[in-house]
């Protein structure tokens, strides 16, 4: 922010109620007029407002996390010292020499039985010879009865180039097949899915389940992919409308539906857009999903051309190359460092979020946040974060002081961050349960890290 504009903003701040035990002079930066408040507010002219609110007495418990993948590794690259921190939960990939490295990380493994078969040449498609999509099926439940899988039994059906050249009707003979083989292989209890679509498509999914229903099918897990980047909003709608109206369903309880997975969520525009991941991180946690998988596309810098589910590269969170962090990477970690410790947020503007969490035990409370919307839409945002129940953190030291450090994460694409910048750090002395802190320029697609301690 120049000069310029920052003597341009209007200043108004009623008499705050508690001291600031040490300020770091005021730089020229985005956050520039960040302030530690009791009762004030910073207004700037001919912006409107955002409040997110933050209450750490109340915990968010019950949800799963939406970490995880689609391919993006081999037995050895990226290094589990990047995957690690990301914590995944879930591992959607055809790569079934990887399920003791997937175990290893904590995360499920989901298998694309499609990606096993092919898509046309050379075998063709199942419904040309059920026989040979039989037996195939049968060879690879065989060869891996000993694991825990999730058998996600075809990508996209509902995409006609590349992934389904047949009717719905053939896709749906072609789980039956499947779904019939594996349970006369691996029992009762394996766990039997899909229909894994391009979107959540509800004529789609009911016709799916009626037939399921017909043909005395069981449907394990619902799934379906998002990836419509103008639309991230939405998400968590569309799950709780899957919950009530498929899952809940009482004309579907014989089919057995234990979870919702949302196997591939992010678009190509937002791959590397750490605001907009947050978004859909956000929206499908809110949702409560059981899962959720980060999907892949081409590289910005195509290089050898190679798509970011096969060069190694986490589904671009690193650099294929040494396995380097990018900024999505540290969104990502943010997601995980709070998960098991989610306290409530709320923000009055739906294109911007946070995700908040407290954790005693580690002597630090987290807030990362950001702002998302098309490309048209106004560059900054003025948001306000208040801070409810600041004595559930018990993190005062001796003296009374909280330490409050500001980090951003770019909106850098492809470019190596090795370290997130702190923008702001502040001591304080807080003498009421109620803190505001304003923030009159937050940046289009970018995210912030606010650490308290």
């Amino acid at each position: 922010m120049a000069l310029n504009r920052l003597n341009s903003l209007h200043l108004r701040i009623r008499k705050p109620q508690f001291k600031l035990k040490k300020i770091i002079p005021v730089f020229i930066g985005l956050l520039a007029l960040f302030s530690v408040l009791g009762i004030g507010q910073f207004q700037v002219l001919g912006q409107q407002q955002n409040n997110i609110t933050i209450d750490f007495a109340a915990a968010r418990t019950g949800m799963s996390s939406a970490s995880g993948f689609l391919y993006g590794k081999n037995a050895t690259q990226p290094p589990d010292n990047m995957i690690k921190p990301l914590q995944p939960k879930l591992w959607r990939t055809s790569q079934l020499d990887l399920y003791p490295r997937v175990i290893a990380l904590g995360a499920q493994f989901q298998l694309i039985l499609s990606d096993t078969w092919g898509y046309g040449a050379p075998r063709g498609w199942p419904y040309d010879n059920y026989a040979k999509w039989e037996e195939h099926v049968r060879q690879i439940a065989r060869q891996h009865k000993d694991k825990v899988i999730l058998w996600d039994v075809w990508n996209e059906p509902d995409l006609r180039d590349p992934f389904w050249k047949g009717t719905r009707e053939q896709f749906f003979e072609t789980y039956k097949r499947a779904y019939q083989v594996l349970r006369q292989e691996l029992g009762p209890n394996v766990m039997i899915g899909g229909p894994s679509i391009t979107k959540y498509d509800q004529n789609f999914l009911t016709a799916f389940l009626n037939y399921c229903k017909d043909n005395n099918l069981e449907v394990n897990f619902l799934s379906w992919h998002e990836l419509n980047d103008q639309d991230i909003t939405s998400i968590a709608a569309r799950i709780n409308n899957a919950r009530r109206s498929l899952q809940q369903n009482p004309q579907y309880q014989g089919l057995k539906i234990q979870k919702i997975y949302v196997n591939e969520i992010i678009g190509p525009t937002a791959q590397y857009r750490p605001a907009e991941i947050l978004g859909y991180l956000y929206y499908t946690e809110l949702g409560r999903a059981d899962g959720a998988a980060k999907a892949c596309w081409d590289p910005v810098n195509k290089g050898s051309g190679t798509n970011n589910c096969f060069n190694n590269s986490l589904d671009g969170l690193v650099t294929p190359d040494q396995s380097l962090p990018r900024a999505a990477w540290w969104v990502y970690k943010a997601y995980a460092d709070g998960f098991n410790s989610r306290v409530l947020s709320q923000a009055d503007n739906p294109k911007i979020v946070a995700l908040a969490s407290r954790s005693n035990s580690e002597q630090k409370a987290q807030i990362v946040f950001g702002y998302f919307e098309q490309a048209f839409s106004a560059p900054t945002a003025g948001v306000t974060l208040v801070l409810k129940n600041l004595q559930q953190l018990n993190l005062a030291n001796s003296s009374g002081n909280l330490t409050l450090r500001v980090q951003r994460i770019p909106d850098s694409g492809e470019q190596v961050i090795k370290e997130l910048s702190t923008l702001r750090q502040d001591n304080i002395a807080v003498s009421n349960q109620v803190v505001r802190l304003t923030i009159p320029n937050l940046q289009l697609h970018e995210a912030y890290i606010l650490t308290i301690s």
